[in-house]
């Protein structure tokens, strides 16, 4: 074998942890394996957020690029593939690349229109592992098949109205166990050999697109894939999308259509082994990765020629952002957090760049406290590193940071500043909060566990058992209760009732009337009406700031609707039934308390419908700011480590909360009510109250209601508080 001139490093949207579970990995094989077939050429696959080895030969990187578009890598031609649209794409992020190949034809015209040069590249497939000849000897044929996801953001509305017009497709996919009817669903995936078997032995493969993706005109490798195995394709409609060399790929517009078509297809005669050949043998000369390899390394050859690669982001001496030292005095009077947002990665950026010109010059202002989001700790940190450059340190010696930092606030203000682009950001206002600071870490948009994220360490808790000695408390414990939704004040009235100790009840609400109806159930409590802002975290960690000093212990509650999930409606329940399940179960919360000096907090086990969402989300960044303001030791835990009371309700001594406490955030701190659902201040806070916790050397201990029996194979019990809290000490209940 000869000696390879060039390396193409491709680079995929799948991570490699989860490899094997995407689709991209085995496309990407199948590129590679073509492209290596030609003299010279040597492929290595890269993973989401991997950056080549150096190479002794000349290398390019190809990204095939799905939901998630990342930055090409300085110093070597990139050149891009667009298989399915990116979530977010600006023009800028665009311009980076050196060639743009984009399997619609339609989003290519309009990237052209937009002063990019892109190219008409269509989906294609491995001709050598989807074939006719994959259907296995005595397998029956399948009529009917789909393969795919649903979710809600792919609903698969022609698979439905296949199923409802009385078709029986085989379906394989996660996410539609009980969606179709039981006999219909055949499992979570076929691996790419069953996949292969499958498109093999169907007479008819269904394919379904995002609507985002059939309206920017991508035809999906679903229908490649397939044809290559002999099957027909009854696709829903893909604007502007039209192969009339390939008559067997049907676009059905409507459920009258499909209905119509699909019954005629299926009434129809087989196809024979000879037709499916043909047809897969006419797919692999138009459509093969064997053709597509050619115009990739043929571009990828040219651009080595021209010696064009992508510029590093951040150049000292060569500036990119020509603007005067930058007035940080608008963080204060902006009222969004995209706004926020946007002046802060616009200061960041225009402090950089004035490291670029002169940086012994111009004296910036220290950024005010408004809003609190996801580039707050970093515009703190660029305003430091610009005192210390200016001060006689030396840039070379934090070209990393700076690095980091500019890379951040670009891809912040690049998406938010783009209206041009056809892959600009597009999101409901109420998901900004939540999407933006995924953009900022350069992390795909759409929902997901972290890599590696265990759910297993939610389970784990201590059942309570109930205990007849009344523990002697020295002053009152103080109950801190916010009720937005006032309806809810009679179950709280019942609850609270079987506290066994004084207690002075604190209550929040939003508005006059509701304190009224409020009232009626709680006689004896401190009312006060709070603006909607910081949902409950304001009200009861600053809103009641005075009355914290007069106790010892709280406990921390507030009415809990989870309008966005009807799969939390039994949260609240869960989180009383373990705080507040009886008398004796909570005389024995107070006696742990008592008992075990280092114990800070008790919390209810996470709930069953919510460990997926136990980890930072998008969360991590206002944190970091808050643990600067509180000046914690040590770095933030990871994901694995972190340890919070999931829905912000708990018992807790005061002075584990005391670093929270003190920062006594303003309700200009917290972001508008927006119906978030993560990537707020609230949402930060609620992790830092375990976070704040811990980094005191206090313990949280997670507890099971005495009649729970959820996850009930990871409770743990210990027969005396001494072995109880040793466990605390050793770790044992952080598992």
């Amino acid at each position: 074998m000869a000696a390879p001139d060039i390396v193409i490093h491709i680079r995929i949207n799948a991570t490699r942890e989860k490899q094997a579970a995407w689709g991209d990995t085995a496309y990407a094989m199948g590129l590679a394996k073509a492209m290596q077939s030609n003299p010279g050429c040597e492929c290595r696959l890269l993973f989401r957020g991997e950056r080549p080895d150096p190479t002794d030969v000349p290398a390019v990187v190809l990204q095939i690029v799905g939901p998630h578009l990342e930055e090409p890598v300085a110093g070597l031609p990139n050149l891009l593939w667009i298989i399915s649209p990116p979530n977010v794409a600006p023009i800028a992020m665009l311009a980076r690349y050196q060639a743009i190949f984009v399997a619609s034809e339609r989003l290519a015209v309009l990237l052209r229109n937009s002063g990019l040069s892109a190219s008409y590249l269509p989906q294609a497939t491995d001709t050598t592992h989807f074939h006719p000849l994959r259907r296995q000897r005595c397998t029956e044929e399948i009529p009917l098949v789909f393969v795919g996801a649903y979710a809600p953001r792919a609903t698969r509305r022609n698979v439905f109205h296949a199923v409802q017009a009385g078709f029986e497709p085989q379906i394989w996919g996660p996410g539609w166990k009980g969606v179709v009817p039981a006999r219909l669903w055949r499992g979570e995936r076929l691996d790419h050999d069953e996949l292969a078997e499958t498109y093999a032995s169907a007479r008819i493969v269904l394919n379904s697109h995002m609507p985002f993706m059939s309206m920017l005109g991508f035809m999906s490798n679903r229908s490649y894939d397939a044809l290559a195995c002999g099957a027909l394709v009854a696709s829903d409609r893909v604007v502007g999308f039209n192969d009339v060399d390939f008559p067997e790929l049907h676009q059905l517009f409507d459920r009258e259509v499909q209905t119509r078509e699909l019954k005629r297809m299926l009434d129809g005669p087989a196809v024979d082994i000879t037709t499916r050949t043909a047809l897969h043998e006419r797919l692999a000369r138009q459509h093969g990765f064997g053709v597509r390899a050619a115009v990739v390394l043929a571009q990828a050859r040219a651009l080595l020629a021209s010696s064009q690669v992508a510029p590093s982001l951040w150049c000292h001496g060569r500036a990119e952002v020509n603007t005067a030292p930058p007035a940080l005095s608008l963080i204060d009077r902006d009222e969004t957090v995209n706004s926020s947002l946007l002046s802060a990665g616009r200061e960041i950026l225009a402090m950089l760049s004035c490291l670029k010109k002169d940086p012994a010059t111009d004296t910036l202002p220290t950024p005010q406290h408004g809003i609190i989001h996801a580039l707050s700790a970093d515009l703190h940190e660029a305003t430091e590193l610009v005192r210390i450059i200016k001060a006689g340190a030396r840039i070379e010696d934090h070209l990393t940071s700076i690095e980091v930092l500019a890379r951040r606030s670009r891809r912040l203000v690049e998406a938010l500043e783009d209206n041009t682009s056809p892959l600009r950001f597009r999101a409901r206002k109420a998901d900004h909060d939540r999407l933006l600071p995924r953009i900022i870490e350069n992390e795909p948009l759409w929902d997901h566990s972290p890599a590696g994220f265990g759910r297993e360490r939610g389970k784990v808790s201590l059942p309570l058992r109930p205990r007849k000695v009344v523990p002697e408390l020295k002053r009152p414990i103080g109950v801190f209760l916010h009720l937005y939704y006032d309806g809810l004040a009679p179950v709280f009235a019942e609850r609270l009732g079987n506290i066994p100790v004084p207690f002075q009840l604190y209550v929040s609400t939003d508005a006059d009337e509701k304190a009224e109806r409020i009232r009626e159930s709680l006689p004896d409590a401190e009312i006060r009406v709070i603006p909607n802002r910081g949902r409950d975290i304001w009200p009861k960690l600053y809103g009641f700031a005075d009355a914290k000093l007069r106790h010892d212990l709280v406990l921390h509650l507030h009415g809990k609707r989870s309008v966005h999930s009807d799969q939390l409606d039994e949260w609240l329940a869960h989180i009383l039934d373990c705080l507040l399940g009886s008398p004796g179960e909570i005389r024995r919360i107070l006696s742990f308390f008592q008992l075990i000096p280092r114990l800070g907090m008790v919390a209810p086990v996470t709930f069953k419908a919510v460990l997926g969402a136990a980890h930072w989300g998008s969360n991590r960044d206002i944190a970091r700011e808050l643990a600067r303001r509180m000046a914690l030791p040590g770095a933030l835990p990871d994901n694995n480590s972190l340890r919070f009371p999931v829905g912000s309700m708990f018992w807790a001594r005061t002075a584990a909360l005391q670093p929270l406490l003190d920062l006594n955030l303003p309700q200009a701190a917290f972001p508008p009510e927006a119906g978030q659902v993560d990537g707020t201040l609230a949402h930060a806070i609620e992790r830092m109250l375990g976070v704040t916790c811990q980094s005191l050397g206090y313990h949280i201990l997670p507890v099971s209601g005495a009649q729970s029996n959820l996850h009930r194979k990871h409770q743990v019990v210990f027969h005396s508080t001494r072995e109880l809290r040793e466990a605390l000490d050793k770790g044992d209940l952080d598992a």
